[in-house]
């Protein structure tokens, strides 16, 4: 990782308006992560549907400030709800490796992601609020795991964590990471896609799980999406 931070390589996606080279930012739309180092990352597959690739970006703070970078391609998964989208411009070369692990009950997970909830609060104090999203870090354990539809339309698939933690509107494309980590410097393992929330009893959230995609080949890639991750 070197002085990476997990800001650099976990990216809110945005929707907005492209002018020229200048992005105008409207509101977050769900988040990336990177993968590899030729320019794609993973997000979920209906935040690709909720979006207009022409008039979206992705968004990598710097000391500056957001630098938008143009989505150039996306593609879906043709079952689970995940997705790839390839970027104009790698910011940095990534440490996420797609697992193909299969987990169970009581795995430990971080994830991360930009919950629109966040973005709208910070716009009570800043203007700007909306369009710099702080990066949320949640941390639960896998209450189960799910081989069959989900009874919420918005999900399509059928291989999924149920969660321990609702990570919040906006956070839908983020990594969810395997515990115990490697120490700093190597792979994070990614056991799931972070896609949302539902009611189980409780409020829970819900991943696509690795183990339904690590060897899904997208054309975009040319081969599969857990060979471009190890490639770092």
């Amino acid at each position: 990782m070197n002085d990476q931070k997990v800001r650099d390589v976990v990216l809110p996606v945005f929707a907005g308006e492209w002018k020229d080279t200048n992005f105008a930012f409207r509101e977050v739309a769900g988040t990336a992560f990177l993968i590899g180092k030729r320019g794609f990352a993973v997000t979920a597959a209906h935040v690709i549907d909720q979006i207009n690739l022409e008039s979206s970006a992705v968004a990598v703070v710097t000391d500056e400030g957001w630098s938008a970078y143009r989505i150039v391609g996306a593609e879906k998964h043709p079952s689970e709800d995940v997705a790839v989208i390839q970027l104009e411009y790698m910011p940095g070369p990534s440490w996420m490796v797609i697992g193909s692990s299969s987990e169970h009950q009581a795995c430990s997970y971080h994830a991360w992601g930009y919950p629109i909830a966040i973005a709208e609060m910070g716009a009570k104090h800043n203007e700007d609020g909306l369009q710099t999203p702080d990066l949320i870090f949640t941390r639960g354990y896998v209450r189960r795991r799910i081989s069959r539809e989900l009874p919420f339309s918005i999900y399509r698939g059928q291989a999924f964590y149920e969660l321990s933690e609702v990570a919040g509107d906006g956070c839908s494309g983020g990594p969810v990471v395997k515990i115990p980590n490697v120490p700093m410097g190597d792979a994070w393992e990614i056991m799931g896609v972070y896609i949302g929330a539902g009611e189980a009893v409780t409020p829970v959230g819900y991943a696509t799980r690795s183990d339904s995609f690590h060897s899904w080949e997208p054309q975009l890639l040319g081969r599969s999406i857990r060979d471009e991750s190890l490639d770092r």
